[in-house]
């Protein structure tokens, strides 16, 4: 997938290439328990930024501490 077809991707869509990238990446199966599920509440958030230098997603449940200038906060 280029990054024409990546920018055109709409919210649900880019949430499941997400998923399907990791699940590929961790060998094709990735397990949650149901104890790991609903420890996740409403405040959780996962917080979306882009590095430019190494053209990689970052995924954090925390804002990052002194990120550089080459790494963007997706909306």
């Amino acid at each position: 997938m280029g990054q024409q077809e990546r920018s055109a991707l709409k919210d649900e869509q880019m949430l499941f290439t997400l998923l399907t990238a990791l699940v590929k990446r961790s060998g094709g199966e990735i397990r949650i328990s149901e104890d790991e599920m609903d420890s996740v509440v409403k405040r959780d958030m996962v917080m979306l930024y882009y590095d430019k230098n190494n053209k990689e997603l970052i995924l954090s449940t925390h804002f990052l501490k002194n990120p550089s200038t080459d790494i963007l906060m997706e909306n």
